[in-house]
């Protein structure tokens, strides 16, 4: 009696299945969908414009050599190797980080209008400790998040402070836990003197920020972290 090529493989399968002891014959879980938009917000690490008052004088992440060096530049690189046609912007966000309880979100409708499938949240240092109380600062960025993304799909990664700031980070963390969103450490590598610009710069709140090294570190975190 011939059998068809479909109850043939039907037939196989059953004797794989018991042969190495598999569950099932289904066909593999289709592949997770490419992410094709990134914002990424933070602030001057992220981008500052040119400050010659303090040095200053680049329109690229703060204390970066050149705009190719800064943790950005190199993450967006480093993503078309996932996805050739990958679309990332970035903003400096400092007025929410000082305004965290009182910013109009809507300011920020640009950003939304760019529907990101991945957030990535790189900021906390500027925020003035004595106004966090409680969860407030993280209750604002969940908020903040939800109306930037594109939708409950959207993946979201925020990353600790780059300097040590306890207080920052509990909150950083609260939030990550809270919605599910991955949290990637970034504070140690400002433990490390070479992670940072010092003697590159006059003006030491420059001078601080992350070097070429620092940079290239935070975007290796960031990347190897990625939900993707």
């Amino acid at each position: 009696m011939k059998r068809s090529f479909s109850s043939l493989l039907l037939l196989f399968c059953g004797s794989a299945m018991m042969l190495f002891g598999l569950t099932g014959c289904d066909d593999p879980a289709p592949k997770q969908k490419l992410v094709d938009k990134v914002l990424v917000i933070g602030n001057s690490i992220t981008y500052h414009p040119p400050a010659p008052d303090i040095g200053w004088n680049n329109g690229w992440g703060m204390a970066a050599s050149r705009p190719e060096n800064d943790y950005f530049s190199i993450l967006y690189n480093s993503l078309k190797s996932y996805n050739p046609d990958i679309e990332a912007i970035r903003e400096n966000v400092y007025p929410f980080e000082v305004n965290f309880s009182t910013l109009d979100v809507e300011q920020y409708a640009a950003l939304k209008a760019f529907d990101p499938e991945l957030v990535i949240v790189r900021l906390g240092e500027n925020v003035k400790t004595d106004q966090v109380k409680e969860h407030n600062f993280g209750e604002a960025l969940i908020h903040f998040v939800d109306y930037l993304k594109k939708d409950e799909a959207s993946k979201v990664v925020v990353t600790t402070t780059f300097w040590v700031n306890p207080v920052m980070n509990a909150q950083l963390k609260w939030a990550a836990e809270r919605e599910g969103w991955t949290l990637i450490d970034i504070t140690h590598l400002s433990e490390h003197d070479q992670n940072m610009a010092l003697g590159e710069y006059e003006d030491q709140g420059v001078a601080r920020h992350p070097s070429d090294r620092g940079m290239a570190e935070i975007a290796r975190l960031i990347r190897e972290g990625l939900p993707l």
